[in-house]
């Protein structure tokens, strides 16, 4: 694994950014071969007040500090307290435009650039009713049966499980429509800034607040051929593993966050994230901990994608969905009341078995991969490899 520095506060002289950068995510404008680095950054000292910057970066990762821009200031669409915490985005090339979302308080909202990134225009797409700074990661889908339409996902209210959105006309401010399609996942606690990607297969990244420090932690689903159509998604519920065995990294970043992977601009696989370095100690100035966050990028290999790679994958079931479990030579279902377990091998196929499960613990050899657990009440399951 090699650890890479992309952009830190202490390597620039912009006054803008000189508390805190986050959140990465690099786009690629294909028309005019440029990568763009999205971030948020700060000078705020508490960490609050933070806006919406763009920067050009070449293929080794290196930041052109002259391009740094700002595109979207902290008291704008609106003053709130807490601003533009998590950036996201994508190019259109038909449109030649840029999508960005922020988490802008308790709202997301879109923005659309030009390519000089330019605002042309911007919508709410969402008020959470409070403070949510997990962003809002959007994925086109691209095929002809839901063309102009899109997946996202953003942590729930509480940020124990993690929540599916469909957005319709993704590229038309005035026709725009976001529907939540329920929980996908649930596992751990604090569930914040996250990241989708939909190839290779759909698979969450998200950093979590354990009891010690922030870490990233995954959710795996099905590759898009496994499904026989994107309404397939409502019905389906992603485990976890935890991605830090598989990076590597060590103390010297303290704690990590902000994830995103990406292929870009370099074509290898990586991860990019925030190290939050200071964030045990408190200022003298300020009485408050630090806030100087900083954005790396750790390569990875295609193991992250390979569900056998984690040796065990972990979930909290509470609806009546389809628990995708592929390649599990056992499975480990734990339930207050009993049940029934439905089992088929492709998401397609009619029920291929059933097994009663009894209170308590239940283990099941080789399972299929597709899994539907009929209960009264939340069970734990943990398909072991």
């Amino acid at each position: 694994m090699t650890v890479v520095k992309v952009l830190t506060p202490y390597d620039v002289k912009n006054e803008e950014i000189k508390i805190g950068v986050g959140t990465p995510y690099i786009i690629h404008d294909i028309k005019r071969n440029k990568y763009w680095l999205l971030f948020t950054g700060w000078k705020d000292p508490n960490g609050l007040k933070r806006e919406a910057f763009v920067a050009e970066i070449d293929e080794d990762l290196g930041v052109k500090e002259e391009t740094i821009k700002k595109i979207v200031p902290k008291d704008f669409p609106e003053t709130v307290d807490y601003t533009h915490n998590t950036v996201r985005g994508i190019y259109n090339p038909v449109r030649d435009e840029f999508y960005v979302t922020t988490s802008h308080g308790s709202k997301i909202y879109l923005f659309v650039f030009d390519p000089n990134w330019n605002l042309k225009g911007y919508k709410q797409l969402i008020d959470f009713g409070k403070v949510k700074d997990a962003g809002f990661p959007i994925k086109p889908f691209g095929a002809y049966a839901d063309l102009h339409n899109a997946v996202a996902v953003s942590p729930s209210l509480d940020s124990l499980s993690i929540e599916l959105y469909f957005i319709k006309n993704i590229d038309d401010l005035s026709q725009i429509e976001v529907q939540n399609w329920g929980e996908v996942a649930r596992w751990g606690r604090g569930n914040d800034v996250i990241d989708l990607v939909t190839m290779p297969r759909y698979q969450i990244f998200v950093e979590q607040d354990t009891s010690s420090k922030w870490i990233l932690h995954t959710f795996i689903g099905p590759s898009a051929e496994e499904l026989n159509s994107t309404d397939d998604l409502k019905n389906l519920y992603f485990l976890e593993a935890s991605l830090m065995p598989m990076l590597q990294l060590d103390d010297q970043l303290v704690q990590i966050g902000h994830p995103q992977y990406t292929t870009l601009p370099d074509g290898e696989p990586k991860i990019l994230f925030a190290s939050f370095r200071d964030t045990w100690s408190s200022s003298l100035t300020t009485k408050k901990e630090g806030y100087s966050h900083e954005i790396w990028a750790v390569y990875v290999d295609d193991l992250i994608f390979d569900p056998r790679s984690y040796g065990e994958l972990k979930g909290i079931v509470t609806g009546n969905k389809w628990i995708y479990v592929p390649f599990a030579r056992k499975l480990y279902i734990t339930t207050q009341s009993e049940g029934i377990a439905e089992f088929k091998a492709t998401i397609n196929d009619d029920v291929i078995e059933e097994i009663k499960l009894e209170k308590g613990l239940n283990v099941i050899d080789d399972p299929l991969t597709f899994v539907k657990l009929k209960l009264p009440s939340k069970a734990t399951v943990i398909a072991r490899y």
